[in-house]
């Protein structure tokens, strides 16, 4: 018989620490080793209810699910977290993530949902409420626009020929390192002025040094 998935829940109401509970009580892979209604009474009582995952909550009295989260994953990093909570809300996501959490969820989740998530996090796969993906990836796709912006459109060839340009390379000296010929560097390095709004070299040196490119 597989050892059941042992699971803490975290959260200061209890009547969802008793929903959860009832909830999971159908699934017999997964067993609840404790329960607690703040950071303090958490840690309190961590090593004897030594779980495999926690369910947490964003807010709790004495600290947040994130700080929770962030000192769980330097003392006992061993131990996967999924964040349960009723916020749909795109900065608590991002600040749950970068603090290591594998799995943010909302409360409204199906039961069938949530034991399958626990389920997926504890094998070691990342899980974020299906509801939240479309803003993730919104996000994920302005972060890739912004950088493309303040790149100027350059391709990587580009940022080492402008690199060659900022440390006062000539188009013979450039063609020679990216094994072209001399006329492709001129006509080269006249885009990449053009991609930077830059008149001359010097100007285009500049205006790399200010985006931190070179």
């Amino acid at each position: 018989m597989t050892t059941p998935i042992r699971v803490t829940i975290v959260d200061d109401h209890p009547v969802v620490r008793q929903g959860v509970k009832n909830v999971l009580a159908y699934h017999p892979d997964i067993e609840i080793v404790g329960e607690a209604e703040s950071a303090a009474t958490l840690f309190r009582d961590l090593d004897e209810f030594c779980p495999d995952l926690i369910l947490l909550d964003i807010r709790l009295p004495g600290a947040s699910g994130i700080e929770i989260t962030r000192r769980l994953k330097q003392q006992h990093n061993w131990i996967k977290i999924i964040i349960l909570t009723t916020y749909d809300d795109d900065e608590y996501l991002s600040e749950a993530i970068q603090a290591g959490a594998e799995g943010y969820l909302l409360k409204s989740a199906s039961p069938t949902v949530l034991a399958a998530a626990i389920r997926r996090v504890a094998e070691g796969e990342r899980l974020i409420s299906p509801s939240l993906m479309d803003t993730m990836l919104r996000e994920f796709q302005q972060m890739s626009q912004g950088q493309d912006d303040f790149r100027a459109g350059l391709t990587d060839q580009e940022l080492e020929i402008l690199a060659m340009i900022a440390d006062g390379a000539t188009n013979r000296e450039i063609a020679a390192a990216m094994f072209i010929s001399e006329v492709t560097a001129k006509r080269k390095v006249q885009e990449i002025m053009e991609k930077l709004g830059a008149s001359n070299r010097a100007q285009a040196a500049a205006e790399a040094a200010r985006r931190g490119l070179v």
